[in-house]
């Protein structure tokens, strides 16, 4: 009597559903959430579609004894890119925000949308990776080594002391700031570079793997 029952749950399980996934596999090889958008760029090529939204996040600031000194927003712009792999694969969904990925979700089975346009080239920066330095200008990095292959941002909260209207300061106060990130493809021989800036000055540098830009990208 309960043949049919089972037959339909075994059916609905085989059907295609939106489910996350840590990676995704492409044909220039593997990226997992926590890499970066070059790495997505250079291993998968450009989306089939890009989307993107804005997200406002709030963080309400307290002192160390717990009260209450106000609150703040920062709008942040979360990205989704769709990967049409054909009719014969998945779907793969990527969200992005800060220049990394945050989650890979997989789709059904995708379309048949004709052979896919050729996808521009990852730019190379202009300078080596010598030429990064904490504290440079945003027109010191633009002067030496270009655009970079790609700008994005995220929001980072950090501790610090807040004064009340009457002048009191309180230790521990949480605040948030929104850092540009610009990343720096210097090819495949050299590191990729990716410069956090605060205010205009470069507050931080990070190294990634190795690049994917060309050398007819410059």
């Amino acid at each position: 009597m309960d043949r049919l029952p089972r037959l339909l749950l075994a059916a609905a399980l085989l059907l295609p559903a939106a489910a996350r996934a840590d990676s995704l596999r492409c044909e220039g090889g593997i990226v997992s959430v926590g890499d970066s958008k070059l790495d997505l760029l250079g291993k998968c090529g450009q989306p089939t579609l890009r989307e993107a939204q804005e997200e406002e996040r709030s963080r309400t600031q307290v002192d160390a004894a717990g009260r209450t000194l106000g609150g703040r927003s920062t709008v942040v712009t979360v990205e989704r890119w769709t990967y049409n792999f054909g009719p014969r694969a998945f779907v793969q969904y990527v969200t992005l925000e800060g220049g990394r990925i945050r989650a890979v979700e997989r789709g059904s089975y995708g379309y048949d949308l004709g052979a896919p346009a050729e996808a521009p080239a990852i730019p190379r920066a202009r300078c080596d990776q010598l030429a990064f330095h904490v504290g440079d200008s945003t027109f010191d990095v633009l002067a030496r080594c270009g655009e970079p292959a790609l700008r994005d941002a995220r929001v980072v909260a950090r501790s610090a002391g807040a004064t009340t209207a009457g002048g009191a300061t309180f230790e521990g106060a949480t605040v948030t700031e929104l850092v540009e990130i610009w990343t720096y493809d210097l090819g495949p021989q050299a590191l990729v570079r990716r410069l956090s800036f605060e205010h205009g000055k470069v507050v931080a540098i990070e190294t990634g793997g190795y690049g994917y830009s060309r050398p007819e990208a410059r």
